[in-house]
């Protein structure tokens, strides 16, 4: 009677204790597998500086895709506007342009076969590069962009139309090997407003529209999207990278003036 008892007891000890038993176990996984403040604190603190490490390329590789898109984009608008008004007005040589209209004529022209565009100017409410000085590519402030008039297509780029030299007008298209130059602001009228970043130029001879530092055109041979250059400064410093991004489809140039000095002793025209 006693062994059964004690039987009994065994028995309802080991029932009573295992579940505690259990419970410990389990504890002391829990334990085992758990975070202190501290490792939670370390772990943010790495994730933090590799964050800031990465995010701002991410966000640079991804403004340089969006700023090859839009500028491919650009060209190719231009370009067919280019073509239709060849066919219904001749060359530029028949136009009738001078200094005093040929921006009135251009935009008339070209707002006529760009879908959606806008016409602004200085004088009305849409107005076309108003808000700041143009930069170079060393971020020096160097000019201001005057149009009495240009357009506004639907997606936000601004086109103006310009002479580098009034024997452009007088010379037929000869001067300079074109006929006038059309400049693009990929993002408006928005900053940062930098040749060779946001803003763009293409020359427009008597068939076709080519962009600037491309062969054919009178800055190919120059170094006039070299950040490094000392020589070439003002707009001239920038205004030929069109060619490089239509072309190449980066802005390799753009990681000299940030710092990266293997790509400061390259030419960056297009040849």
């Amino acid at each position: 009677m006693y062994s059964h008892s004690e039987g009994e007891s065994t028995k309802e000890s080991s029932l009573l204790l295992t579940p505690k038993a259990g419970f410990l176990r389990q504890k002391s996984r829990n334990d085992r597998f758990g975070f202190t403040l501290a490792e939670v604190l370390i772990t943010l603190g790495i994730i933090g500086v590799v964050a800031a490490m990465t995010i701002p390329a991410l966000i640079a590789n991804q403004r340089e895709k969006e700023t090859v898109v839009r500028l491919k984009k650009t060209y190719s608008t231009i370009s067919n506007a280019y073509t239709l008004i060849l066919e219904e007005y001749g060359d530029p040589t028949n136009w009738g342009l001078t200094k005093e209209n040929y921006s009135e004529i251009l935009t008339e022209y070209f707002s006529k076969y760009i879908k959606g565009v806008t016409v602004c100017s200085k004088f009305s409410s849409k107005k076309c590069f108003v808000s700041s000085n143009r930069k170079d590519l060393r971020n020096k402030t160097v000019d201001k962009i005057t149009s009495n008039q240009g357009l506004i297509m639907e997606d936000g780029i601004v086109i103006g139309f310009g002479i580098q030299d009034q024997q452009q007008l007088t010379s037929g298209c000869v001067y300079l090997d074109y006929c006038f130059n059309i400049i693009a602001d990929i993002n408006g009228d928005r900053l940062p407003n930098r040749w060779g970043v946001d803003t763009f130029t293409f020359h427009v001879n008597k068939n076709k529209i080519i962009p600037r530092g491309a062969l054919d055109t009178h800055s190919e041979s120059t170094l006039s999207c070299a950040p490094n250059a000392d020589s070439h400064s003002g707009w001239y410093n920038g205004s030929g990278c069109t060619a490089w991004v239509l072309y190449k489809e980066n802005m390799d140039y753009i990681k000299c003036v940030n710092g990266s000095q293997s790509y400061c002793n390259k030419i960056y025209n297009f040849e």
